[in-house]
């Protein structure tokens, strides 16, 4: 009886493991046809792996100059967390690291040969080509030591688990053991193989425990590799570009496969999983595949690297198709050869119910308005379409034609308490970035909000002059806010003109948050302070003084 005890205990664990994975696969199959297009999937519980999504960004940053990332300012000046966030309609790793990185880059480099419009567009239009290919990367998941598979791919000879030849002993004796002992019933041998196989188990206890960072990694570079088998199947048109490496992967890949199955029989359920470890793990073999896996890799590492990014950019491509299914409206956007930006209809991606503004800009702009009549909100609104357009090729407006350009702001400057820093002096040392970033030579967006409104009106007015002297002789596209109606007029003609304004009542100001052509000379300050509530005394008293 006993000597079919241990076989009965792991049919049954199988058994329940393959309807729980039936019952999964289900919930899958549910979640992929209803996700697509709908603009809440994305949850925000991606904040708390941040650090390990930019990691392909942080790799990648190096090949590119300056004027061609989006940095740390800007990204932070125009809430492109939030953006992110808002397009990331992924379903692996891969390629939410691609999205993150894609985002950051505005390069005149050679496009990228898979993620573009055209396979966006492809996807759109072939939902059961998108389903079966979503299914696979939704298998592919974003488990957190996935994000660091490009880490280890890097230097694979470190990452070997200690007394690795010892793992295939371990396994033969312990069916050794097993085996005779079960046709020649000896008790020897039997007491043999548990005594194997709880030295086994510890052994596999402790190498789980100390290695599972390594081990999962590992499991998600081997699921990544036999993806990307399976997608280029499903899409051989989009698949040119990585087929040579897969061909060279194609050993490896079968090896990851068996690490791959016993590692998702081991997932299934958190009790079944911990059963399932004291039953199999004793036989060591995802040790032994660990070890053959990362020795059929270590000359292939940029053939992963291709296959890693093969299927990010189809899990990308596919997330922008349904990030634009989610939007009221959205365009793709042309490109042009001048310093001309053209949006018919743009608006923030972020505002539930916005307003949506034309511009066609010629010439470098300063853009007049009273307090929370809608300049920043637009000035953010071309600057992340930009990014979009050259980035996922997609802008949220009606029409647009853009120039190939980088983008710098100086919008949301504070106080840095831990530095010392006064606003002024870090106003004026976002502004010195981009005086370093136009020597360069790249055609740049360069957005500035409330120029200068770190000093005094006199010195305010002078200096802002001379930057928008300076950068009006420089490769670049200017959008300069401000209260100064006097700057706006000294440089009309030279620059464009354009204002917001609003309606003012004994009651209340309405804002249109539409902009007009021309230089905005009213001001709204102290009516919002009645508006807001404050003493009449005040407002009075501030009235008194105009």
């Amino acid at each position: 009886m006993e000597f079919i005890l241990i076989p009965a205990v792991i049919a049954i664990v199988i058994l329940i493991i393959v309807v729980t994975n039936f019952r999964t696969k289900k919930a899958i199959d549910f979640y992929i046809r209803h996700s697509y297009g709908d603009k809440k999937r994305v949850k925000d519980d991606v904040n708390d792996r941040m650090e390990a999504v930019s990691q392909l960004y942080e790799k990648e940053k190096k090949n590119y100059s300056s004027s061609e990332l989006i940095d740390d300012v800007t990204w932070d000046d125009l809430g492109m967390n939030s953006i992110f966030l808002r397009a990331n309609h992924t379903d692996s790793f891969a390629g939410e690291q691609c999205l993150y990185s894609s985002l950051h880059i505005i390069s005149d480099k050679t496009q990228n040969s898979v993620m573009n419009n055209e396979t966006a567009d492809f996807f759109n239009k072939n939902e059961v080509k998108r389903n079966n290919v979503r299914k696979l990367l939704h298998n592919v998941g974003k488990p957190i030591n996935g994000y660091y598979s490009i880490n280890i791919a890097e230097d694979l000879s470190t990452k070997h688990l200690p007394f690795r030849s010892i793992y295939p002993v371990l396994l033969i004796s312990l069916v050794t053991f097993g085996t005779l002992g079960l046709i020649m019933r000896s008790p020897v041998l039997l007491m043999l193989f548990f005594v194997n196989y709880l030295l086994n188990l510890v052994v596999h206890i402790f190498l789980r425990a100390s290695f599972e960072a390594r081990l999962e990694s590992l499991f998600s570079m081997g699921l990544t590799i036999n993806e990307g088998f399976s997608i280029s199947k499903i899409v051989p048109e989009l698949s040119n570009n990585a087929s040579d490496s897969l061909k060279k992967l194609k050993k490896a890949a079968s090896i990851m496969n068996l690490l791959n199955m016993k590692n998702s029989m081991l997932k299934s359920d958190d009790m079944l999983a911990t059963l399932a470890s004291y039953i199999i793990g004793p036989f060591m073999t995802d040790m032994i595949l660990y070890t053959m896996g990362l020795n059929e890799l270590s000359d292939k590492i940029n053939d992963y690297l291709k296959v890693y990014r093969f299927v990010g950019n189809i899990d990308c491509s596919i997330a922008i198709a349904s990030f634009r299914e989610s939007l009221s409206t959205y365009c793709v956007p042309e490109f042009n050869d001048d310093k001309k930006i053209e949006f018919t209809g743009v608006f923030h991606p972020m505002i539930t119910d916005p307003i949506a503004n034309d511009i066609k800009q010629k010439k470098n702009v300063i853009l007049t308005g009273s307090n929370a009549s809608g300049k920043s909100t637009f000035i953010k609104s071309v600057a992340i379409n930009l990014i979009l357009a050259q980035t996922i090729f997609t802008c949220t407006a009606e029409s647009a034609c853009v120039p190939h350009c980088g983008v710098i702001t100086s919008m949301a400057v504070r106080d840095d308490l831990a530095s010392g820093e006064s606003y002024y002096i870090r106003e004026i040392k976002y502004l010195k970035r981009m005086t370093e970033s136009v020597k360069q030579g790249r055609l740049l967006f360069l957005a500035v909000d409330e120029i200068l409104k770190g000093t005094n009106t006199k010195e305010r007015i002078a200096a802002s002059k001379a930057v928008l002297r300076y950068f009006n002789e420089k490769n670049c596209i200017l959008m300069v806010a401000t209260h100064d109606v006097d700057l706006a007029e000294a440089f009309d003609g030279l620059y464009e003109n354009f204002y917001f304004c609003e309606k003012l009542d004994e009651e209340d100001v309405i804002f249109d948050y539409i902009i007009h052509k021309g230089i905005c000379r009213s001001s709204n300050a102290i009516k919002l302070l009645s508006v807001i509530g404050f003493p009449g005394e005040i407002v009075n008293s501030a009235l008194s003084e105009l």
